[in-house]
């Protein structure tokens, strides 16, 4: 250390380091080239794509036909249902009319016949047919 001006307290101031600057300046550069895919890679990609679009518009449209038929069956099902119901409904009355048959023909006047009694019944015609094809289709059955 060197004697300053009689004091020995004061640090030695040290000469900043003078910096040198090269007469150019490096430059990295990064240069990625994009490589392309084969052909052949993208044709499989492609060929890929299509058959799972294939795949997922099959299974959807199995899906939409077990809906379609899923929903047949309950329509079917509602209709056997009210049928059912309709079905009671007319056997209790065909069992009411049954009960009040007789009462109603005795009402009119008619009379219970006998086991031994023999009952005629005249034949009618039911058919929508002229006079002449009807007895023309009788006269071919005999």
């Amino acid at each position: 250390m060197a004697y300053t001006r009689g004091n020995l307290a004061v640090k030695e101031q040290q000469k900043p380091a003078k910096r040198t600057y090269p007469g150019y300046r490096e430059k990295t550069m990064v240069v990625t080239r994009r490589t392309y895919l084969p052909i052949k890679e993208k044709l499989l990609y492609l060929l890929t794509i299509v058959v799972c679009v294939m795949v997922a518009s099959l299974i959807i449209w199995q899906n939409a036909n077990i809906y379609g038929l899923n929903k047949e069956y309950q329509k079917m099902e509602r209709m056997i249902k009210t049928s059912k119901t309709e079905i009671s409904q007319l056997t209790l009355q065909k069992q009411q009319l049954e009960v009040g048959i007789r009462d109603k023909a005795i009402q009119m006047g008619y009379i219970e016949p006998t086991d031994q009694q023999v009952i005629n019944v005249e034949r009618s015609k039911i058919s929508s047919k002229t006079d002449e094809t009807a007895t023309e289709s009788e006269t071919a059955k005999k």
